[in-house]
């Protein structure tokens, strides 16, 4: 069934996404597959140009801000293939991550995970679907980027948006680029 959610892949837009797991899995419950997400989105910065303005890892789900660039033929990247390439490359290394954790424990921790892990045939990783919302004004962009980093307090994951490792809070409280930097200065981005 065709969604009725429309998208606008306007060129110098920022977009803010929400991309969930599969079933709303809580994949994202062990480290090194939130480390794998974090590669994902190196590997993607390298291979679509793209500037990466705020992200957070929750459990089940992601949050990301990002601004597509021009590409070679002077024409940025559709929000698609971003995202394309994405979901592609962290499901790959998240399921390779998350085979890891079930041959060190011969378990993921709960049973719909277990049931996940055991299941015969393709097994997603992400929902095909998300969301998505263009942001374009200064405003939007840092009501946005507050939203995320308060999702693990909000939650009742940690008590201050710093204690979230999986996160972009650190960069832009006190510079900290890791477990990677984000493509910002704290002006409005702009497209190059």
């Amino acid at each position: 069934m065709p969604s009725r959610l429309r998208r606008h892949d306007e060129p110098g837009h920022i977009h803010f996404l929400t991309v969930s797991t599969y079933r709303r899995l809580q994949f994202f419950r062990h480290e090194s597959v939130c480390d794998a997400f974090i590669t994902a989105m190196t590997r993607t910065r390298e291979s679509c140009p793209i500037r990466w303005l705020g992200y957070v890892v929750m459990p089940e789900h992601v949050h990301l801000v990002v601004l597509p660039q021009l590409s070679a033929v002077d024409d940025p990247v559709p929000i698609s293939v971003v995202l394309r390439y994405l979901k592609g490359a962290s499901g790959r290394l998240a399921k390779e991550a998350l085979r890891d954790v079930w041959r060190r424990q011969a378990s993921l921790g709960t049973r719909p995970l277990n049931e996940w892990a055991t299941g015969a045939g393709e097994r997603p990783f992400w929902k095909p679907r998300g969301y998505d919302f263009n942001l374009f004004h200064d405003e939007k962009l840092r009501e946005k980027l507050d939203y995320i980093h308060a999702n693990p307090v909000r939650r009742g994951l940690v008590q201050q948006p710093e204690a979230w490792q999986f996160s972009s809070f650190r960069f832009y409280d006190s510079g900290d680029d890791l477990p990677i930097a984000m493509d910002w200065d704290g002006g409005l981005p702009v497209l190059t």
